[in-house]
């Protein structure tokens, strides 16, 4: 099995290099993205312990990640790969779990897109099963895609800029019967957005998301979006109120930023429902 993998690079954490080599040593090739002049800095240092398997692509600027993850498409069908490795910067798996991933997913050999189950806070997301678990979509970071599947259905939704864009391909791809499937044995440490902080309320305790405002945009928006083309989809039972009117409440409450993260909250609102895509320019990038 020839496996490709990328990464994209944005303002990256401390702990990036040692992400990145939890999965580095059994991919064939990785391609590391730079969105942002940061990534620059960590390349160095993975070349140094990586051989010939880097492919640097991206030029600094933010060019979101369906554009980075449709140029890895490209490459990935241009040279033969058998499947597509998609990686946030601030995730990494446990241990050799990516090493018996890779085995187990050859051994299925089936066309359907494989996801790991993530570690979040200390709690894995799944149960641990001895059979695969069927959902309707997963998270980018972790998921292998088989490359074949593109020729098939599509590339990711570029337009997306960020956010949702594995969410929508997962539906798209299940509108094919193309499964997308967690194989809950194998454990992805995974950075859930810019969730920090614990706190109380009542007798619940929760890590408000914090995310940046341009992030709340995209997450409403293209959430919005991709619940009018799937409404069917069991995963939007109680979508909007978790990502929106709750995300108001938490601002409010217990977010700095507030007026920014509103504005773009409210913005993502609007322009959900209008159905607009493309790169936001309401809101301006930390």
């Amino acid at each position: 099995m020839k496996t490709i993998g990328i990464v994209v690079i944005y303002h990256p954490p401390i702990d990036v290099v040692d992400n990145i080599l939890s999965y580095l040593p059994n991919l064939d090739c990785l391609i590391v993205w730079n969105n942002s002049s940061h990534g620059e800095m960590i390349i160095p240092e993975i070349r140094g312990r990586s051989g010939k398997k880097i492919i640097e692509m991206g030029d600094g600027n933010n060019a979101g990640l369906g554009m980075a993850y449709n140029a890895a498409v490209s490459y990935a069908l241009t040279h033969n790969y058998d499947y597509l490795l998609t990686m946030d910067q601030d995730s990494r798996f446990k241990g050799n779990d990516f090493q018996e991933y890779l085995n187990e997913i050859t051994q299925l050999g089936e066309k359907t897109i494989f996801s790991p189950n993530y570690i979040i806070h200390d709690q894995e997301l799944y149960m641990k099963q001895e059979s695969l678990i069927e959902v309707d979509a997963t998270m980018s970071s972790g998921a292998i895609y088989p490359v074949g599947i593109f020729k098939e259905i599509g590339l990711f939704r570029d337009d997306f800029f960020i956010d949702s864009i594995d969410i929508e391909f997962s539906l798209r791809a299940k509108q094919n019967n193309i499964p997308t499937k967690i194989i809950s044995s194998f454990h992805l440490i995974h950075g859930a957005g810019y969730q920090k902080k614990k706190h109380k309320f009542l007798w619940k305790t929760f890590f408000p998301n914090e995310y940046s405002p341009v992030r709340s945009y995209y997450i409403v928006r293209n959430g919005i979006i991709t619940k009018h083309l799937y409404p069917q989809a069991t995963r939007w039972k109680g979508w909007l109120y978790y990502w929106f009117y709750k995300r108001l409440f938490f601002v409010l409450c217990y977010e700095s930023d507030k007026y920014a993260k509103w504005k773009g909250l409210l913005w993502g609102y609007v322009h959900g429902k209008m159905g607009k895509t493309g790169k936001q320019t309401i809101i301006k990038e930390s």
